[in-house]
Order: structure tokens, then sequence, then C-alpha cells
């Protein structure tokens, strides 16, 4: 696959020019990833952003009864950007780890490398924003869910903002996501 003509088509949007393309290139590295890697591990600090080509994956911490809670869900064309905000920007250890649900395909590159180049491609910083500001959504988007009272709602609003999220990862994923109990989503589901 050419990985660069799959950004462009991807972020048509941004109209990235053949040499911002060519120039991006060289920072981007494609990776294989097999089931239950890691794209980013706890008590590491998050130096890389990964758009996720083929595959699913899951952000999740693990709790004191060493369960993984499930954080954020990516799969490719809608959640496909693999990044923890807060450790990046922070410079702090993630309290998440990313892994593959199944095999994946992944280019990503080191932000510390591409930030080298604003200065003569501005334009490197505006991509930037673009692909953090769906950190910031589905932040937004995961405070919403966690607001509402009841299962049903929770849901609900996760199936209007997240349809795919039903298709592609397990119910135990997505119980664990919202915060309820298996049983109590199977008796919505059963409604």
């Amino acid at each position: 696959m050419d990985i660069l003509k799959y950004i462009k088509q991807q972020y048509s949007h941004f109209n990235l020019t053949e040499n911002e393309l060519a120039v991006l290139g060289e920072c981007i590295t494609v990776r294989n990833y097999k089931r239950n890697d890691l794209f980013l591990e706890e008590n590491t600090t998050c130096e890389k952003m990964g758009l996720l080509v083929t595959g699913t994956a899951y952000s999740y911490n693990i709790n004191d009864n060493g369960e993984e809670i499930i954080q954020d869900f990516f799969y490719p064309n809608s959640q496909e950007i693999l990044f923890d905000y807060k450790s990046y920007f922070q410079q702090e250890n993630s309290v998440l780890n990313i892994k593959f649900q199944e095999d994946a395909m992944v280019s990503y590159y080191f932000m510390e490398e591409v930030k080298k180049l604003y200065k003569e491609y501005p334009r490197f910083l505006q991509f930037e924003f673009l692909l953090t500001q769906q950190e910031f959504v589905n932040a937004v988007h995961k405070n919403q869910i966690l607001q509402l009272k009841s299962a049903e709602e929770k849901i609900k609003l996760l199936q209007s903002q997240k349809p795919k999220v039903f298709e592609l990862f397990p119910y135990a994923h997505i119980v664990s996501y919202l915060g309820i109990h298996r049983n109590t989503f199977r008796r919505v589901f059963a409604k």
C-alpha cells in the first residue's frame, strides 16, 4: 500500500502538496502489528502518533483488580488516530495502553521529528492540530456518556456517536467502556 496516497486520500480536505507529502513521508514508518501487540505501553511517554490503516485497537488502563478498563476504541476511517494526548502534551508517563485487537497496519511518526519541520512547513502544525482535535472530541464524547445516569441512555448515545464500535468490538469491551455490568447491557438489548 502506498501510504502517502492513503494519507492524501484520507485527509484530502487538508490539501497537502506533493512536496509536503514527500517531506512527511520521510518521517513516516509503516509497521504491521500482531493481535495483542502494544502501540503504547503505560508508564512510557507517548512520543509518536499513529494512523491505523487496517485492523482495530483499543486503549485501556488496568484497575486494582488487574482488569482492563477500556478507555477508547480505534478503527480506520473514523477513529484512526493512535495517540495519548495528555501524555504527549504534558510530557508525562501514560496511564494508558493501546493494544491491537487484531492484526493491523499502522503508519506513524515521532512528533519531535515533525516538529523540526514546522518552521519550513508551518502547515504541518495545522495538520497536527487537526489530528489532535480527534482526541479532544473523543474526550468530550466520553464525558457525555459518563454523565448519563441510565445504562440505556449510555448505550444509545454510544450507538449514535460510534455505531461501528458495536460491529467491531466484543460486548465485554463495550460494557467496560460504558462502565455498566454485562447483564445490564444484555437486558437493555433484549428490549
